[in-house]
């Protein structure tokens, strides 16, 4: 008699926990990805070949196509024209709220190595020390625009001016993010190849800056061309429409004079008008049969290639996925169907895969040790100080300094607004650990300090947005 294999029941059990316990940590605490990248711990740490199979190489896939579908669907959901209304102090925040982080995460983790503070760590050459600082703090610079643009959308502020403004910053924060995972990536295959970090010349930090930069220039310049198609398309169609409801008009009073024989007209005309309107009408519905799926195919395939383009040429294929997505974001056919076919039914299930592998390299022997976590917490409070300085810049007032403190109050609050929802880390701040640990440049301390810092900073940045949006 054949036994049941486990294997199976056990990655039942994964996909319902990820499912469950993913909505509990949804609704207590508005961070979703906290409660996969849990569930990615204990089902890859405990008991590995049982729980879950000892060869993950298929879930692991997965987990790699559902971040490329998220970055994809976050560069669909850029609206250029609500970046260029916030586009020079959006800008200013972004920058500001990644070089900070940037600089004081770096600070924190090298001192840390430099000192042997960190359990478990050797003792390296400085030259290694360095390159794992600045990846630990490149990790900490990105922002959790999901976090802020699902908080923004419950309480009505997304349309707004300062919602605008955050998810400006969170967006061009994202991509100079994507930038920096390009250049740990460089450092992480150049260590590879020559088995040190001491020799990294100028070019293994030019070459992803210069590519990434190349990479999005070519994106917008195709994104601007189509959306200027598309608005020239819609008005010549709207034109084309107004004069076809005037000759209509026209001819409907012309035949109210004209005899019967006239309007009969000749059958054989009538013959090549019915055959015209039924191919007419195959082609309408073998277009509405296909079309859903030749778009979709489109974009998978030009989504990939650009990704593998970028990767090839030294950026980051998930700046490529993002910039694709911008590509796409004019052609609002397009991304309805994405939407209806990828972000509402796979991309969930992907995501959620994503987070659990990244649960999976996180040791639970080391992750819940009172040393690490203090370093963690220490680290967390350093990098929500980081972000939360970048309200500094939001204008209290757009008038005069002779203006009403009660109508310049509503303005400040828009400080603690930016301030607070540019704390929250998320997705890309755990994939670049992820990255770092995979490439060898970050040791296995230094990525729990580095995640528990991206936790606690995420439940900060939740709540600290919650309240104020409460506030208001």
């Amino acid at each position: 008699m054949k036994s049941y294999p486990p294997e199976t029941a056990y990655f039942c059990l994964f996909l319902v926990s990820l499912w469950l316990v993913g909505t509990i940590f949804e609704e207590l605490a508005r961070c979703r990805l906290l409660g996969e990248l849990l569930v990615g711990m204990l089902f890859g740490n405990l008991g590995v070949g049982t729980l879950l199979p000892s060869d993950k190489t298929a879930i692991i896939l997965c987990g790699e196509i559902g971040i490329l579908a998220i970055i994809f669907d976050a560069g669909m959901a850029t609206e250029l024209g609500r970046i260029r209304k916030a586009a020079l102090r959006g800008t200013l925040i972004a920058v500001f709220g990644t070089v900070v982080p940037v600089a004081t995460g770096f600070g924190f983790v090298y001192a840390l190595l430099k000192t042997n503070a960190l359990p478990g760590a050797s003792i390296r050459e400085t030259g290694s020390i360095v390159v794992e600082a600045l990846a630990s703090g490149a990790a900490l610079g990105s922002t959790s625009i999901a976090c802020a643009v699902s908080l923004m959308k419950n309480k009505g502020l997304l349309e707004t001016p300062v919602g605008t403004l955050i998810t400006t910053a969170a967006m061009i924060d994202d991509v100079i993010s994507l930038v920096l995972l390009g250049i740990v990536a460089s450092i992480g295959a150049s260590k590879s190849d020559s088995g040190t970090t001491t020799d990294i010349g100028a070019m293994t930090v030019l070459q992803p800056i210069l590519a990434s930069l190349g990479i999005i220039f070519v994106g917008l310049l195709g994104c601007t061309t189509i959306a200027k198609f598309v608005a020239r398309r819609t008005r010549n169609q709207a034109v084309e429409l107004q004069d076809f409801a005037e000759v209509a008009l026209e001819g409907g009073a012309r035949n109210g004079h004209k005899d019967l024989n006239t309007e009969c007209g000749d059958s054989g005309a009538r013959r090549e008008q019915v055959a015209g309107g039924y191919i007419k009408k195959q082609a309408r519905l073998f277009h509405r049969a296909f079309a859903p799926s030749i778009k979709l195919a489109a974009m998978v395939l030009v989504g990939i290639g650009y990704s593998i383009l970028a990767e090839y040429l030294g950026s980051s294929r998930l700046l490529g996925a993002f910039v694709a997505g911008v590509f796409f974001s004019p052609l609002t056919s397009f991304t309805q169907v994405y939407k209806e076919q990828v972000t509402d039914i796979l991309l969930p299930a992907l995501s959620a895969v994503f987070f659990a592998t990244i649960g999976f390299a996180i040791p639970l022997t080391k992750i819940f040790s009172p040393i690490l976590f203090g370093w963690g917490f220490l680290y967390a409070v350093i990098a929500s100080l980081s972000k939360l300085i970048t309200c500094l810049l939001v204008p209290i007032s757009n008038k005069s300094v002779s203006r009403a403190v009660d109508d310049q109050r509503p303005r400040a609050k828009e400080r603690w607004l930016v301030g607070t929802a540019m704390i929250a880390r998320g997705e890309l701040g755990l994939l670049m650990v992820q990255q770092a640990l995979l490439q060898g440049v970050l040791s296995e301390a230094a990525m729990v300090v580095t995640t528990w810092s991206i936790i606690l900073c995420t439940l900060v940045g939740v709540s600290a947005l919650s309240f104020v949006m409460r506030t208001r």
